[in-house]
């Protein structure tokens, strides 16, 4: 059973206490007609949530565990997606406190005196000329260090950690907010077009620092010199400026 958190003039939220994964739930009722533009879908926990390559997405009660269906124009119709919602989920959550770097292509990242770690993660996915793009923000907890893939760049965080002593609202009460964020911050689409890459570019992580795109067997480095208009990152390298459009990022061993 779901409920509706918000009201009919405003995007809609779908609530339910568990499902299989937000995203197959967010498709079912964007194929029964009932998932407009924005309209998103949250539960409290997953059984069967997906990351990146289809990894299994630690999904305990607390967090936020969501899928929010996009418009299929500018800048969501290509490979820039999942670095635009980024930027928005990003400049919501620096609106509700919390300060928020973006680590190309897909993931949220709060700066601590142990470095970075990752907050939250970004998934596209698209069926029938519906997009959404699954969001999962660690907001009461984080995935134990010991469930991370051996190859992970980033250790994670939550939000609870990071509060400052302040209270931290519940995830559902989070999502509605970062819903609204996000919506505003898109309320014109053509100005939002023209400036997500700029936006971006100021939150990226290690801009300007060398970095090494691991993707598959490959390996580029170069020094992160922001994004190009299709989403992909600028590396410049010894070969000149090229474009990475996949793979995971990470600085180089002694970069600064």
């Amino acid at each position: 059973m779901s409920s509706e958190l918000t009201g009919a003039h405003s995007p809609r939220v779908f609530a339910f206490a568990e499902v299989a994964s937000a995203l197959d739930t967010a498709f079912e009722l964007a194929q029964e007609g009932r998932l407009n533009t924005w309209d998103s879908v949250l539960a409290e926990s997953q059984t069967a949530g997906r990351g990146q390559l289809r990894r299994h997405w630690h999904s305990p009660p607390g967090n936020i565990y969501a899928a929010l269906r996009l418009p299929v124009s500018p800048p969501f119709d290509g490979g820039a997606a999942a670095t635009a919602v980024g930027v928005l989920a990003a400049e919501a959550l620096e609106a509700l406190g919390w300060g928020a770097a973006i680590k190309w292509p897909n993931d949220l990242i709060l700066e601590s005196a142990a470095g970075p770690r990752k907050v939250a993660g970004i998934l596209l996915e698209e069926r029938g000329g519906v997009l959404l793009a699954g969001i999962g923000v660690n907001v009461a907890s984080r995935p134990p260090q010991d469930a991370l893939r051996a190859e992970a760049a980033l250790a994670a965080t939550c939000l609870a950690e990071n509060a400052s002593g302040r209270p931290v609202p519940s995830a559902a009460e989070l999502w509605a907010r970062l819903v609204s964020h996000m919506v505003s911050a898109y309320t014109d689409a053509r100005i939002f077009a023209r400036t997500w890459r700029g936006r971006a570019e100021a939150r990226l992580l290690w801009l300007g620092r060398l970095v090494t795109v691991i993707d598959g067997e490959e390996a580029l480095a170069g020094r992160l010199a922001g994004l190009w208009p299709s989403g992909g990152l600028r590396l410049v390298t010894q070969k000149g400026a090229l474009e990475c459009t996949g793979g995971s990022l990470r600085p180089r061993d002694g970069a600064k």
